[in-house]
């Protein structure tokens, strides 16, 4: 965090939207002057972009250089590894991309911003009916998302439940051991009963929030 200027204290939210089929380079689908304004100076944008768009121009400067110049919004478009940038970040707002699978291994909060789920599902086809299965809040429009930042409701006991589900089907061999158990069993091809049993998901001690970190 202290590498990314995110001074103690504010609430850093990562958004990492993935690409999309139907569109040659990438264009924010949120206004991210206008989320920073009404999320306010304690709240810290880490804006990712998709890799497929590595080598097109960034629209992440004129308008929004003020903003960059001021902290309150971060290019990392081009920092590795993501998952530091995971670490960082108090919550995630992403729309379809894997890295909610990821992030729901922290057991922090994760806002799902759909503004275009019909055209995304019907183009590029989904492995199951996320707007059911949410790991946090889902916001269709840009209000309803800064509505949700802007409220309890992004980290709130419905929030909660909704991550804990999401994390029971999807990270459910997520313990550390996955990869381990995958090379001794096919290419080792040693007996299933000898490999590291899957400690649930209600087991797990996932790395400490910022928060966590800095009260320690």
């Amino acid at each position: 965090r202290e590498r990314l200027g995110i001074a103690p204290g504010r609430r850093a939210v990562l958004y990492a939207p993935t690409h999309r089929d139907y569109e040659a380079g990438w264009t924010p689908r949120l206004d991210l002057a206008g989320l920073a304004d009404q999320l306010g100076e304690e709240t810290i944008l880490l804006v990712r972009a998709h890799y497929f768009y590595d080598g097109t121009a960034s629209p992440l400067g004129g308008l929004l250089g003020s903003l960059r110049r001021t902290g309150r919004l971060v290019d990392v478009s081009s920092y590795e590894p993501v998952e530091e940038l995971c670490l960082a970040a108090d919550a995630l707002v992403t729309d379809y991309s894997s890295i909610m699978f990821d992030y729901a291994n922290l057991d922090r909060p994760i806002v799902v911003h759909a503004d275009d789920w019909e055209t995304y599902r019907t183009t590029r086809g989904v492995y199951f009916d996320l707007m059911a299965e949410a790991p946090g809040p889902v916001a269709r429009t840009q209000a309803e998302l800064t509505e949700i930042l802007t409220s309890d409701a992004w980290h709130d006991e419905r929030a909660t439940k909704a991550r804990a589900a999401f994390r029971r089907r999807f990270c459910e061999y997520d313990d550390g051991h996955a990869a381990e158990r995958v090379v001794r069993r096919v290419f080792l091809g040693e007996d299933e009963r000898t490999l590291p049993p899957v400690l649930p998901v209600e087991d797990r001690t996932p790395a400490p929030s910022p928060e966590e970190a800095s009260a320690s």
